[in-house]
């Protein structure tokens, strides 16, 4: 059963993945669903609290396998918008002092040259958190986690240190992993195809009645349902998939280095966006309506995001935490 749980956890964050970069390609309108959800979630599912005996472990364990990435990747790209970003970029980003990403690197909200990291520092404050739950009683910690979204309608964490407003924003989805065997058993179930198209209607609802509302209390207790509704499915038809066709080495790849795709895939869109544009001549409003186009750009993505996956691995694992300069391998 353990194997079988692994290939389509790795199938899903493969999909979740794809999802996001999906959801990033031009045009936006087709953006009705977050991704990012389905992505904590994924990112959740392997947690386990006896894996570590103290805080200490477990922080220095997330420490070497998300925020070396974090400091790695923020020098790439700072390095590149140093040299050559800055002076193609806009006027507003031109007058941007020297200094400021890397405060914003720090403050863990990059937004000027790094913004895809943000999901890197959200993540490490999320696990760092989840924690120190370890003593509390599982249903507690639940209850209190479907709670924080909540803080957002009255707390303006807009602007708070290392993306606590996603933090509370997403951290219902990553807390579900407290209930993954219930998942797990749940997915034998003879009714799971029942619950899951019930549960489908139900988020499907929930994402068209989110539209229409501007109550910002509301609309969050609308929108957490709509997407909690939408896991289970998600889970069956992973699980449904890697059962007929089992987990292809590709797609197994992408889930295994989600962290680079994260870090890079914006970028990717960006040049293609600016070979578009400026050197085939394509207007901007192309992209408007055109679905398409969307799927072929994420498609395109995804297969030239492979070389930088490479390249990383290959020749600059340090930046992932591993290599000779650590003692021990990080795990997913």
């Amino acid at each position: 059963m353990d194997k079988v749980r692994h290939i389509w956890i790795d199938f899903g964050k493969a999909l979740s993945i794809i999802l996001v970069v999906y959801r990033h390609c031009p045009p936006n309108e087709f953006n009705l669903i977050s991704s990012m959800p389905l992505f904590f979630f994924m990112s959740g599912l392997l947690f386990s609290f006896e894996k570590y005996n103290s805080f200490w472990d477990f922080f220095k364990h997330r420490s070497r396998q998300l925020l070396v990435p974090y400091f790695s990747f923020f020098t790439i790209f700072y390095l590149f918008w140093l040299f050559v970003g800055r002076s193609v970029s806009s006027p507003e980003e031109q007058a941007l002092p020297l200094y400021m990403p890397m405060l914003e690197y720090l403050y863990g909200r990059p937004e000027s040259v790094c913004l895809p990291l943000w999901f890197i520092s959200c993540l490490f404050s999320m696990q760092i958190l989840f924690f120190l739950f370890k003593k509390i009683n599982r249903n507690l910690t639940a209850i209190i986690l479907l709670l924080l979204p909540f803080l957002n309608c009255f707390i303006d964490l807009s602007n708070a240190p290392w993306m606590l407003d996603n933090v509370c924003e997403y951290f219902p989805f990553y807390g579900i992993c407290l209930f993954k065997k219930e998942i797990f058993n749940l997915l034998e179930n003879r009714k799971k195809y029942l619950i899951c198209f019930i549960l489908l209607i139900i988020s499907i609802l929930m994402l068209f009645l989110s539209l229409n509302i501007s109550d910002g209390f509301l609309k969050t207790i609308v929108i957490l349902i709509q997407r909690l509704s939408l896991i289970l499915p998600f889970v069956l038809l992973m699980k449904i998939i890697t059962d007929k066709f089992g987990l292809h080495r590709a797609i197994k790849y992408l889930a295994v280095n989600s962290v680079i795709i994260l870090a890079f895939h914006t970028y990717f869109i960006k040049i293609f966006d600016i070979f578009a544009t400026q050197i085939m001549g394509i207007e901007a409003n192309f992209y408007e309506g055109n679905f398409l186009l969307k799927i072929g750009l994420t498609i395109t993505i995804m297969i030239f995001i492979f070389v930088p996956i490479y390249i990383i691995n290959r020749y600059l694992p340090f930046t992932l935490g591993k290599g000779k300069i650590f003692n021990k391998k990080t795990d997913r």
